[in-house]
């Protein structure tokens, strides 16, 4: 049901500190809140045909990236495996025409040239390989140290706003309204993971807003629910 090993299964398990019941010959004994535990920690990575498990899982954070990924590490993060795993992931999946590989200038504080690297979904296997790749469940990423202020590299959607103003825990609404208003797809991405539902909402009840821009506000609010 995991798609995993056995000696994966314990480990996680006794990261989770989860008491589980064995039979009298020794098996662990898994209900269903276990499995929804374990599925949460390690997400599900089933076989996806003409791919290795790494390469599926690359591929699946790519596709799940609308604006693409700037570095492999990012990547790396993004499908739970080693920095060099999805080095060499990508490398493959590039030489396939999978992954495209770009160098735009990014907002970071300041313009720089980045590599982005994204999935190619023009690319002729891409119809047979998306089932697979839509039924890989990655683990959910860990909240960035700095989750509580917008990052540097969106700090251009916020030109004229004072630094004070940044922060999410103080001053969510207001950075939820103006990710509204602005509609850059990254800033939402980065908005959806970080603001709360009441941020959403109160955004949402802004003057000014357009229909669409409310409606994508009770839908951010009720998706961070």
């Amino acid at each position: 049901m995991l798609h995993t090993s056995v000696p994966r299964v314990v480990r996680c398990l006794r990261g989770l500190g989860l008491e589980v019941a064995r039979s009298s010959s020794g098996r662990l004994l898994l209900d269903e809140s276990d499995l929804l535990a374990i599925r949460r920690r390690l997400g599900v990575a089933p076989d996806v045909p003409g791919l290795t498990r790494t390469e599926s899982k690359v591929l699946a954070a790519l596709s799940r990236a609308p604006v693409g990924l700037a570095s492999g590490r990012a990547v790396s993060r993004r499908a739970r495996v080693s920095p060099t795993a999805a080095g060499g992931a990508i490398e493959h999946l590039i030489a396939r025409g999978l992954v495209l590989e770009e160098h735009r200038m990014a907002a970071t504080g300041a313009a720089r040239e980045a590599r982005i690297l994204r999935a190619n979904l023009s690319a002729p296997e891409w119809p047979e390989l998306a089932p697979a790749l839509a039924r890989i469940e990655l683990p959910p990423l860990a909240p960035a140290a700095a989750g509580n202020r917008v990052p540097p590299r969106l700090r251009h959607l916020f030109w004229n706003v004072a630094p004070g103003q940044l922060a999410t825990d103080e001053h969510g609404p207001f950075v939820a309204r103006r990710l509204l208003q602005v509609g850059e797809l990254e800033g939402l991405a980065w908005g959806a993971v970080h603001l709360e539902a009441g941020d959403w909402d109160h955004a949402g009840r802004a003057r000014g807003l357009g229909p669409e821009q409310r409606a994508l506000a009770a839908n951010l609010a009720a998706a961070a629910r």
